[in-house]
């Protein structure tokens, strides 16, 4: 008997904690919805029907509640897991550069070129990205024969939604950009990403 007693105590906890959720979450109608609903369903203003709607469901869905609360809170722990789930998957999306954002073909000289460093205080040494040449020389790793070098520029949207630019340099292999390196990555401001939508950036 002990049992029973704990079962229907904990359905009528849960019950409590759906009542007082309802309460928080939910918004009373406003005078004019409520009006427009008696308008179109003029039973409303019967006595047996505001018995029924009042007090006979609401009373009838307590008692299913404090009954049949396992069922209840599976379908609510069902529900938390599969918006986990989703979530997840949604972080999981990486930035991947696409055909549209090649900008141009470089050889691997002129990149090295174009950006060595020099500094004339010497706090940087004078190769190619500077202080990142040990990543740069990783990057190249991957590379193979027949194997092209571009520049990419792309607008991205993180899982937060903010809106970013980010460009660099991109393997191309068998013409599908692959691998990357990013030197740029910078938030895009609201009237930056008007402008980009307008330059063909977007």
């Amino acid at each position: 008997m002990i049992y029973l007693y704990l079962y229907l105590g904990i359905g009528v906890s849960a019950l409590a904690l759906i009542y007082g959720v309802h309460r928080l979450t939910s918004k009373d109608d406003s005078e004019t919805i409520y009006d427009v609903i008696e308008a179109v369903n003029p039973d409303r203003r019967k006595h047996s029907y505001r018995i029924l709607n009042n007090i006979i469901v609401p009373a009838l869905a307590a008692v299913a509640v404090v009954l049949i609360w396992p069922v209840i809170f599976y379908m609510w722990v069902r529900e938390l897991l599969s918006k986990k789930y989703d979530f997840a998957a949604e972080e999981e999306r990486e930035f991947a550069v696409g055909r549209s954002h090649l900008q141009e073909r470089l050889s691997l000289q002129e990149i090295e070129v174009r950006e060595t460093v020099y500094d004339p205080l010497g706090a940087a040494p004078d190769l190619p990205f500077g202080h990142l040449n040990a990543a740069w020389l990783r990057f190249l790793d991957g590379l193979e024969d027949g194997d092209e070098l571009w520049t990419f520029t792309a607008k991205w949207q993180t899982t937060w939604g903010l809106k970013e630019v980010r460009g660099g340099y991109v393997l191309v292999r068998n013409d599908n950009p692959g691998n990357y390196f990013l030197t740029e990555w910078k938030q895009l401001p609201e009237e930056d990403e008007t402008r980009a939508r307008m330059t063909g950036l977007a």
